[in-house]
């Protein structure tokens, strides 16, 4: 088995603060459900996951569980860190800078103008894309960084 601060389902229910038992209550599954889900035996339902981040607080939660469940969320979606609301501010800014220093908005400004990519201007394209991934990364943790 894995280390269980690794679990997610049990980092929720440690985060909300409750035992397996008591949070196995408010999901309406049994605690050896509880105790599966945190043991990796088993991944729960997307109602459940839904139920844990919002009694926990934690809506990152539904990104890892997505991560987790389905190959094509782990492809498509970033990997996200909780971190607290400074750090993902400054990796925010740091990202927006970083994109702007080696794409300026003017380019992609200059390429979607004519509501299309010419071929010629296809590789610039991809490249803008590419490296609109950290600075994509960086907003939505923004979202589920630790507030307080």
């Amino acid at each position: 088995m894995k280390d269980k601060s690794e679990n997610i389902y049990y980092i929720a229910r440690t985060t909300a603060g409750y035992t397996q038992e008591r949070w196995a209550t408010m999901l309406g599954v049994s605690a050896e459900t509880v105790r599966r889900y945190e043991a990796g035996d088993v991944l729960p339902g997307d109602d459940i996951v839904l139920a844990m981040a919002d009694f926990a607080g934690l809506p990152i939660l539904g990104t890892w569980h997505l991560r987790r469940k389905s190959p094509v969320a782990a492809e498509t979606l970033p990997q996200l860190e909780r971190l607290p609301l400074a750090q993902a501010v400054v990796q925010l800014l740091a990202a927006v800078k970083d994109f702007e220093e080696k794409h300026h908005a003017d380019a992609l400004l200059t390429i979607a103008a004519d509501g299309r990519v010419a071929p010629e201007e296809e590789a610039r394209f991809k490249a803008i894309v590419r490296d609109l991934g950290p600075l994509i990364r960086a907003a939505m943790q923004i979202d589920y960084c630790e507030k307080g």
